[in-house]
């Protein structure tokens, strides 16, 4: 399934690479572009047809090795079956939840028709850009005022249209973080435009990603103080292991990011019904995903089960929900870094204000940034050393 999309990296990124960075290669690389995309796409056909209805191998991981990576690789003490347990709490707590918040919000719908009703409020094409833009500020101006977070020295973020050339692979936003070694601690969140070509069948799809119950979320989730504040302090630590998070503490980094969604709204930013509504059913997902992970790769649990299961729980549309499934089976014990994550980080909260009863929550979280991307059982050791 990844070998399909790889001749688009031949025929269609190159060219529009080359049109910004070498204009007088376009049409030299739009012609051996095509040739490689034939070839690639000759190579695509020889796994579809001679390799995969050969193929006796099983996406799963099964349960010794899946524990040995949570065990080993993200430090926890907690198994399989444990994390499936964990999982289904959360995914009932959540429902329950959901279920209240919809009866204050309109007692005659339910969570899911309140929500699929909220995307078709969004901000026009011609705003869209505009509108994360005062969504980030919004954001960190809250931070500051509140004193939640220390923001790092010479941090700073800018909000950009997605290169063309990355538009084919970023239908909607994404997050580039600043280099661990760069000088200058940039980060940039690029938006794709809606193509002013379209139909207007498939503007509307498209914008209704961006809908006003989700910007304000994933301005939080994805810069201030999410993934931007906390990349930005780990880029300042003295190691690099510190630094490299992305390969080291998946469970400290998406935790975190996660983990401020609801203390934005536990401080007041995040207060409308349907805003919170629509963080919970990011929550519901975040929960599924943890199920999911362990029932793929230990549990027997089929792909179709999974979307099935993505689709009637969580109100993913069918290929979002495909689309989820298929990383999961290509990254066992990363769907569940979310949630787990996030628990873990408000455990280790917990001890190290009880440890500093005179700390406030802006000092105890930059306590906790400023030491690094940390997978969470050495960051406790650092804080709390052989308390921990």
């Amino acid at each position: 399934e990844q070998a399909q999309q790889a001749p688009l990296l031949f025929t269609a990124l190159l060219p529009r690479l080359a049109q910004g960075a070498a204009p007088e290669l376009v049409d030299e690389l739009s012609t051996s572009g095509r040739k490689a995309g034939e070839a690639v796409e000759d190579y695509v056909a020889f796994i579809r047809d001679e390799i995969l209805p050969n193929a006796e191998g099983d996406f799963a991981i099964g349960k010794d090795l899946f524990d040995e990576i949570l065990r080993e690789d993200h430090m926890v003490d907690y198994d399989s079956d444990e994390l499936l347990e964990i999982g289904w709490d959360e995914l009932r707590a959540t429902e329950k939840m959901m279920d209240e918040l919809a009866r204050e919000i309109d007692p005659d719908r339910s969570a899911r028709e309140i929500l699929k009703e909220a995307k078709g409020d969004h901000p026009s094409p011609e705003r869209l850009l505009a509108t994360y833009e005062e969504a980030m500020r919004a954001a960190r101006d809250y931070v500051v005022e509140h004193g939640i977070v220390p923001l790092p020295p010479g941090e700073s973020l800018r909000i950009v249209e997605t290169p063309v050339y990355l538009r084919p692979i970023i239908p909607y936003a994404a997050y580039m973080p600043p280099g661990i070694l760069e000088e200058k601690q940039e980060g940039i969140f690029v938006v794709t435009p809606v193509d002013p070509d379209a139909s207007e069948e498939e503007k509307e799809a498209k914008l209704r990603g961006h809908s006003s119950t989700k910007i304000p979320v994933t301005a939080i989730h994805e810069a201030y103080p999410g993934h931007h504040l906390q990349l930005s302090w780990a880029n300042r630590a003295e190691t690099l292991p510190r630094r490299m998070g992305s390969f080291l503490a998946t469970m400290f980094i998406e935790g975190w990011a996660f983990y401020c969604e609801e203390l934005m709204e536990e401080l007041g930013y995040i207060s409308e019904p349907l805003q919170r509504l629509g963080r919970l059913s990011d929550q519901l997902w975040r929960a599924a995903r943890i199920i999911l992970d362990a029932s793929l790769h230990t549990r027997g649990m089929t792909v179709k089960e999974g979307i099935d299961f993505l689709i009637e729980r969580c109100g993913l549309e069918p290929a979002n929900a495909a689309a989820e499934v298929r990383r999961y089976t290509m990254t066992p014990t990363q769907p569940q870094s979310y949630l787990m994550g996030k628990l873990q980080i408000l455990e280790l909260i917990e001890e190290f204000k009880r440890e500093n009863p005179s700390l406030g929550l802006r000092e105890v979280h930059g306590a906790i940034l400023s030491s690094g991307s940390l997978p969470i059982r050495l960051m406790r050791r650092a804080l709390l050393g052989g308390r921990s």
